[in-house]
């Protein structure tokens, strides 16, 4: 099943890989004719200057609390550990 993961242009590579010359095109047309759907991902904005504000905001304010409370976390583990 690792085939399914694989782009057009892998599995056309592969395919030449064992001697076969074969185009992108006519891999996708014989996936459409197994029944596979070729869907191309949507284009997304991108983050607009109030989002970049925000979102370094929400880092500066969130990010060090997170981390202190992981090193505690491993500290605690640690101190169990070596307690036993």
């Amino acid at each position: 099943m690792e085939w399914l993961l694989n782009t057009t242009k892998q599995m056309k590579h592969k395919w030449e890989e064992v001697g076969v010359n074969v185009c992108d095109r006519t891999v996708r047309n014989r996936l459409k004719e197994m029944g596979f759907q070729y869907r191309k991902a949507k284009r997304k904005p991108a983050l607009t200057p109030k989002h970049k504000r925000t979102r370094l905001q929400w880092a500066k304010e969130s990010v060090p609390r997170y981390l202190h409370q992981k090193i505690n976390q491993n500290y605690s583990v640690r101190f169990c550990v070596f307690a036993v």
